[in-house]
């Protein structure tokens, strides 16, 4: 699969929050490295092996980002998306409710670490 913005998206179409694993592996196959989703400012890059990147237009939150993460509300709505209760947009807005304004995704390491404004 390559690195394009219409294979990006074509995967984010396809697998949503309860399919997460397979979205991971799709951005596997495509050569990604790691992912940055920053709802704060509203993108999201895109880290090729090469080094190169795409940087686009993502979901920005409708709410401001508390200045204070509360960990067990992060947990229940990451919980709840993972499960499908929410659609991306509504998982964002929780979020930064819950004071995370970005997320970084590590393909090779295979993990999401979640980021506040501390």
């Amino acid at each position: 699969m390559a690195f394009t913005l219409s294979a990006i998206q074509q995967a984010h179409q396809q697998f949503t929050g309860v399919d997460f694993p397979k979205l991971f592996k799709a951005f596997k196959d495509m050569g990604m490295t790691y992912n940055i989703v920053n709802i704060q400012d509203g993108t999201a890059t895109y880290v090729h092996q090469s080094e190169d990147d795409i940087v686009t237009s993502s979901v920005k939150s409708n709410h401001p980002v508390a200045q204070k993460s509360n960990k067990t509300i992060v947990q229940d709505v990451l919980t709840r998306h993972q499960q499908g209760q929410t659609d991306f947009e509504t998982f964002c807005d929780e979020m930064a409710e819950a004071g995370i304004y970005k997320w970084h995704i590590d393909i090779q390491a295979g993990t999401c670490t979640y980021i506040d404004l501390k």
